[in-house]
């Protein structure tokens, strides 16, 4: 199964994943992407915060950019 890292990006600031995940493919790699953006967005870890401008990308085990979930977007729960 291929590796995807998830990386926090707003284009200055980066945060990185360096451990990754195997997963299926592509499809599977958004979904876990859309996840980890409502955690970030809705999550207890940085109320108040505003993730405008803020990207979780999809980097594949090539270093090619698969996808890119914006975080703001992510819909109130």
């Amino acid at each position: 199964m291929p590796r995807y890292y998830f990386h926090v990006t707003n284009g200055r600031e980066s945060l990185e994943n360096p451990k990754g995940m195997d997963l299926p493919g592509n499809a599977a790699a958004r979904e876990e992407a859309v996840v980890l953006a409502k955690e970030l967005r809705h999550g207890q870890a940085m109320p108040g915060r505003s993730w405008q401008g803020w990207f979780v990308t999809v980097i594949d085990q090539h270093g090619h950019q698969v996808d890119s979930v914006p975080i703001a977007d992510m819909p109130d729960e």
